[in-house]
């Protein structure tokens, strides 16, 4: 009997040590999991934004601006400022002209506006901006109650509307813009089109046309500021492709956007022509 019970034991021992070296092995083929296919309907679920590597700065400043970085105090930046925090936040007043910029990128701010910016995209709280989008990856846009990803290479405007909304038009290029506070709805925006994204999750208005020869030719957001990159030139042709096609299937002006659900239009005077219109912008 004595002799025996070694003989069980070593024969327990090897048993159990195939069992703790065999069972990591077959896991592999137990919890594998199978990846979804490309083609793959996604969810309504949306990822963390992915954040840009480059931190914004202020080429262009001039009038009364204070910014606050992080949680430091309220400072005046000066020109060829570098945001140094992680979130800045930007109080402009009504003489001020400021240019941020992101790698290529190019935004304008004139005037009155509050804003904030990290590297994860800018927080339009009031007024509006000119962005100079010509670059790659995607600009994460939002507003008090719209998060929009717009991608593609574009230079658009966006203004933040009395309903808590955004007004997009688009001036050169072509921008691809998913509403991500709405399930992810997707449109894409040419020159002389304009959109609104609605408040409290309800997607974007129908698509509106509006003359860009005017807007462009007028708007202080792109004359009071340096050209730069042939900027002004891009603008110009844009608009001149659009004009001729707008003026013979719309005679209206587009105004703010008061409740959730509705904007004003303005149908023009036939005796007015586009060139003595006010702009929207």
């Amino acid at each position: 009997m004595n002799t025996r019970i070694p003989r069980i034991l070593k024969c327990f021992k090897a048993l159990w040590l195939s069992t703790v070296f065999l069972l990591p092995l077959s896991s592999k083929k137990v919890f594998s999991v199978q990846l979804p296919s490309d083609k793959f309907r996604k969810t309504g679920i949306h990822a963390q934004a992915k954040t840009i590597d480059e931190k914004f700065t202020i080429p262009f400043l001039e009038g009364n601006v204070l910014l606050r970085e992080d949680n430091g105090s309220m400072e005046k930046p000066g020109p060829e400022h570098e945001l140094s925090g992680k979130h800045a936040a930007f109080f402009c007043r009504k003489d001020s002209k400021l240019i941020l910029a992101l790698g290529k990128a190019r935004f304008h701010f004139l005037g009155e506006n509050t804003f904030s910016c990290s590297n994860a995209g800018i927080v339009l709280r009031t007024g509006a901006l000119l962005a100079d989008w010509r670059r790659d990856g995607a600009l994460h846009l939002e507003v008090f109650d719209a998060k929009l990803r717009i991608s593609d290479k574009s230079i658009f405007f966006a203004q933040v509307t009395a309903n808590g909304g955004l007004k997009l038009i688009v001036l050169a290029g072509k921008a691809t813009i998913e509403n991500i506070s709405a399930n992810g709805e997707e449109v894409s925006l040419f020159p002389g089109e304009l959109i609104f994204a609605k408040p409290l999750g309800r997607g974007f208005s129908d698509k509106l046309n509006v003359d860009l020869k005017t807007l462009v030719a007028t708007s202080a957001l792109i004359h009071e500021f340096p050209d730069s990159n042939a900027f002004r030139r891009n603008l110009a042709k844009a608009a001149l492709e659009q004009h001729s096609l707008i003026r013979k299937r719309y005679r209206a002006v587009v105004g703010d956007a008061r409740t959730p659900e509705t904007f004003d239009i303005r149908e023009l005077p036939s005796a007015l022509e586009a060139n003595d219109t006010k702009p929207t912008d």
